[in-house]
């Protein structure tokens, strides 16, 4: 009865098994920690921070600390059956994504209390080109309310061996750095900014400066397979979605542009007279800014015209907390002034107005999800390596053109777009 009035409480037996699985996954795939003494002896309740790269980073950072933690996940998350098994046994805690989410804070808090830990990535996704993302200044309002010491940890290698865009595990070296970021006197002592400039240079990592240095081998046969999902423009011939990828290669459909990828990450020529980028931070950054330009440009010359689209599409829906129903497959395009589901079997159209519309954001790999009044749609691409971050990307820049700037994704930089007094 006791552990039932408890805030996310948990299943030992569930607890017991991910422990044993996480103690196998480690030691197989050779993850090591390090981490001081002044952790290793602390005391519950803290406070854990991390980058965020891949699938396995809340049960990797969580595994090797003394003391179990609550870990802050995506309500999406608890969307597949499976996941939200043990997720809700293992007494995660659950928020909107790209959503301001005050609930989640009073869930925070009610662990805490009852002298348990809790984990979250502050950068609020995980990263696409294994470079560290903004991160909201409101993340130290959470930590002078709360109180309590701050851990941070940070992944090293993660971006090679588990990288949000691939579904296969690589062999390389992975090292999670620990460090006691704030006791409870420093939290009462500094300022916020003085926190929040000592928690981003902390946390900050840059995957690519980093292997330039360590160099460490990349023991996969599937180096390129999906890297579409963040890579969808070719800066050969700026076409959109075109890339497909086999093992240690990729190239544009439209023009043929190749690369391979080497034992190490970086991308060398395969059969072209220039290459772009070595990198996929590099080349992350240049097709950002090209379509978010791209997008501005067509807004602010008043084009209505067809942007992309993915065809033969799944549509799932749900309406508030309703389960959620297949609804058909369709082609989903975007405008500059809205977004069709056009379905295929029914001929019904749905039209998404961006004054509605809430966020889109994608999920796992080819999955977009969108939240629009009430309802929530999640779009599954037709085959696997469609990239669902373009959708946010574009987005992006049509709500900064419109000036609807609460619906801005903080680790999407489109204040140099110019805002036209008429959008």
């Amino acid at each position: 009865m006791k552990n039932k009035s408890k805030a996310f409480p948990t299943k030992l037996y569930i607890r017991s098994i991910v422990h044993i699985v996480m103690f196998l996954f480690t030691r197989f795939f050779n993850i090591r920690k390090n981490m001081p003494l002044e952790v290793k002896k602390l005391k519950s309740p803290y406070l854990l921070l991390s980058n965020h790269i891949g699938f396995w980073d809340p049960f990797i950072a969580g595994f090797f600390l003394p003391h179990y933690t609550h870990f802050v996940s995506s309500d999406a998350a608890f969307r597949n059956p499976f996941f939200n098994f043990f997720l809700t046994r293992l007494g995660t805690i659950p928020k909107k994504k790209n959503m301001r989410d005050s609930q989640v804070i009073r869930h925070i808090v009610s662990v805490i209390k009852q002298g348990e830990n809790v984990g979250l990535f502050p950068e609020a996704v995980r990263n696409w080109a294994g470079s560290s993302f903004y991160i909201d200044p409101s993340i130290v309002k959470l930590i002078k309310l709360l109180k309590v010491p701050v851990v941070v940890s940070v992944f090293k290698g993660m971006n090679l061996f588990n990288p949000r865009w691939s579904p296969t595990l690589r062999k390389t070296k992975v090292v999670v750095d620990y460090h006691l970021l704030l006791t409870s006197d420093d939290i009462k002592n500094l300022s916020e900014d003085e926190i929040y400039s000592k928690l981003s240079s902390t946390i900050k990592h840059d995957e690519v400066e980093y292997q330039r240095k360590q160099m460490n081998e990349i023991k996969s046969e599937k180096r390129a397979e999906f890297i579409s999902f963040t890579l969808y423009i070719c800066p050969e011939c700026e076409a959109i979605d075109s890339f497909v990828s086999e093992k240690n290669k990729f190239h544009c459909s439209n023009c043929n542009y190749s690369v391979y990828i080497n034992k190490y990450g970086f991308f060398e020529l395969e059969e072209n007279s220039k290459l772009y980028y070595d990198n996929i931070r590099d080349w992350y950054n240049w097709e950002e800014k090209y379509l978010l330009k791209y997008i501005a440009d067509l807004v602010n010359g008043g084009n209505d015209k067809m942007i992309f689209t993915d065809r033969n599409s799944n549509v799932y829906h749900s309406f508030e907390n309703e389960k959620t129903k297949f609804l058909g497959i369709a082609d989903i395009s975007l405008f500059t002034n809205k977004i069709e589901l056009n379905f295929h079997d029914s001929k019904k159209l749905i039209v998404l107005d961006f004054d509605v519309l809430k966020t889109i954001n994608p999920q796992v790999n080819e999955t977009l999800e969108i939240y629009y009044g009430n309802d929530a749609y999640r779009i599954i691409g037709e085959k696997m390596g469609v990239s669902a971050l373009k959708w946010e990307v574009a987005l992006n820049a049509i709500w900064r053109l419109k000036g609807q700037t609460s619906k801005l994704s903080s680790y999407i930089d489109s204040s140099f777009l110019e805002v036209k007094s008429n959008h």
